[in-house]
């Protein structure tokens, strides 16, 4: 064989065997690139009604979670669990219970989103039963919001969506017009107007249509 010949021949295979590669790896980083943008997406929001809670209230956060996310399930409502309910003399609901109780009910693309109007509380330092307006886990698959301190109740949606960052990823944040502020043991919900810069930008990563 010529050996120029053959020098031709090798320097064809590898270069063809390098581009080869190369469209190997961009198909490879476009599939993962694809896989990424739906997974961000491929979270449903289950709303689950719980106990008391008033259907325009229902109505009003069902249509405000369309809004930002592709898929929200709306459960017909149910009773409070039994083993959520600390009994006299405040008669709260456990959070953390109801969580856990969401949680072992959820798949694994789901995200629950438990709504009431019964008074909920949470260990917090020396205080057992602590009331408090929501709790979510970070991240997670359930979180749990009631309206039973809200003054406003049209700024019910605030703590709902602050919960919902909460299984996204979130801190409390230290803006205090932020959906994400901690609420101090107090209503700050007529304080908050956004989702922060920094907030805003995270969530969107997470495919939030914000």
């Amino acid at each position: 064989m010529n050996i120029r010949f053959l020098i031709i021949t090798i320097s064809s295979c590898i270069l063809l065997f390098a581009n080869c590669q190369s469209d190997s790896s961009k198909t490879t980083k476009k599939k993962n690139d694809t896989e990424t943008s739906k997974s961000l997406f491929n979270k449903k929001i289950i709303l689950l009604p719980l106990g008391k809670i008033n259907n325009a209230t229902v109505k009003n956060i069902f249509d405000s979670l369309q809004q930002i996310f592709p898929d929200v399930i709306l459960m017909q409502k149910e009773l409070m669990p039994a083993i959520a309910y600390t009994g006299a003399p405040r008669k709260r609901y456990r959070a953390d219970t109801l969580i856990h109780w969401m949680n072992r009910r959820a798949k694994e693309n789901e995200v629950f989103l438990g709504i009431t109007s019964f008074d909920i509380s949470t260990r917090k330092k020396d205080t057992a039963d602590y009331g408090i307006m929501g709790l979510g886990f970070r991240p997670g698959n359930a979180c749990i919001a009631s309206d039973f301190r809200v003054k406003i109740k049209s700024n019910f949606f605030k703590i709902a969506i602050h919960e919902l960052g909460h299984t996204a990823g979130l801190k409390h944040c230290p803006e205090k017009t932020c959906f994400m502020r901690d609420a101090e043991s107090h209503d700050p919900t007529g304080e908050e107007k956004e989702f922060c810069k920094r907030c805003k930008s995270f969530l969107i990563e997470k495919g939030w249509k914000l």
